[in-house]
């Protein structure tokens, strides 16, 4: 993989569309191999795609003009910090950006599933603005947060996340990899959570508090009470997570799944992106009552790679899992008024879904 480093070529990174000229992106395909020495690239425009989903980053679809017949992309995507200020303030305090820059260099290669390939990558010196320049992979084919994912293509994406989990399983090569993908139970997580919490919940009242059902409203103070609880909780048996494991950040390629999106990747139990992914990407009517199956479906695939879950305690994970998050949907109400109307949607939708897998399950009694 070929990998420039933006700094030192001295394009700089982006930090406004604006930034993205001819130029810039000349210097990246060059820097990458990507572009022959006797083709230019003579003009740009650019897109913003994914808005409503890329809720840490803004997302652009770059179209090159060249001066001349090339096989260098018709277009590219780059991705670079949001500029929404309580999103940004969350990325830098959590370090999120350097975990996908890291994932996409060292980690993508052998993934068990297709993301995309990088064209160029850096990161400040202190963690914080970064550009990425990556393939476009929008000719796959997307699923969709909002719609959510259906029971049979849950399934085939819990297998694949079982392929990625079971690389990892209690590896040792993890232990060295804690200052980049830090665990679920982290000493920043134990400090900010709580009060994201308490604040993302008085963000969310306004607008969806009549929404909260009366069974689970005591969520309210017993997820702050608890949240070093659940942080511990989902320790071991320990793995590489993917951390965002959701239908915005997958495709298809054919029947093989793609997925993209590593800036919360971390360590910890599996049953955190299972419990993720299940709670948020699967509307209400159609995960209630196959929860205990989807679980299965993942442990069933964990057990060909030689791996013995204790599935009881598997399933008190995943309890404890999909009350832990709640968190996203409610935390990222803070942003709510800056959002178009799919992000508010998916906010709300989102929220909605894990309360309800909470409910459907009796989840909240582990936390009661």
């Amino acid at each position: 993989m070929a990998i420039v480093d933006l700094i030192e070529s001295g394009l700089g990174l982006l930090k406004s569309e604006s930034d993205i000229t001819p130029q810039w992106v000349e210097g990246v395909l060059r820097g990458s191999k990507s572009l022959e020495d006797n083709v230019s690239v003579t003009g740009v425009t650019t897109q913003r795609i994914g808005e409503g989903v890329g809720i840490l980053s803004i997302l652009q679809r770059i179209t090159p003009t060249y001066s001349g017949d090339t096989k260098a992309p018709k277009t590219f995507v780059v991705k670079y910090p949001t500029d929404d200020a309580v999103q940004r303030f969350t990325a830098d305090a959590l370090a999120f950006y350097i975990r996908e820059i890291i994932f996409y260099r060292d980690l993508a290669p052998d993934a068990p599933f297709r993301t995309a390939k990088c064209f160029a990558q850096a990161i400040a010196g202190d963690n914080t603005d970064f550009t990425i320049a990556m393939e476009d992979i929008g000719g796959f084919r997307a699923l969709n947060q909002l719609e959510g994912v259906g029971l049979a293509e849950s399934r085939i994406l819990l297998e694949k996340l079982a392929d990625f989990h079971a690389m990892w399983w209690n590896s040792p090569k993890l232990a060295g990899m804690g200052d980049i993908f830090q665990p679920v139970s982290n000493p920043t997580y134990h400090a900010v959570l709580p009060s994201m919490w308490t604040g993302g919940w008085q963000a969310m009242v306004p607008h969806a508090g009549h929404l909260i059902p009366d069974s689970i409203a005591d969520i309210e103070t017993l997820w702050a009470e608890k949240c070093s609880w659940m942080l511990d909780s989902m320790m071991a048996p320990t793995t590489l997570l993917h951390g965002d494991f959701r239908a915005d950040n997958i495709m298809f390629d054919g029947d093989n799944p793609a997925v993209i999106d590593f800036q919360i990747s971390g360590t910890g139990s599996g049953m955190y992106d299972v419990g993720y992914f299940i709670s948020q990407s699967i509307t209400t009517d159609v995960r209630r009552g196959h929860d205990k199956e989807l679980v299965d479906t993942y442990l069933d695939r964990l057990e060909k790679h030689g791996i013995d879950v204790d599935r009881a305690e598997a399933w008190r994970q995943y309890l404890v899992a999909i009350c832990f998050c709640v968190n996203y949907g409610v935390t990222t109400f803070t942003g709510y008024e800056t959002q178009n109307e799919r992000g508010k949607s998916l906010l709300t939708e989102m929220m909605l879904r894990a309360l309800h897998c909470v409910i459907d399950n009796d989840a909240i009694s582990v936390l009661r």
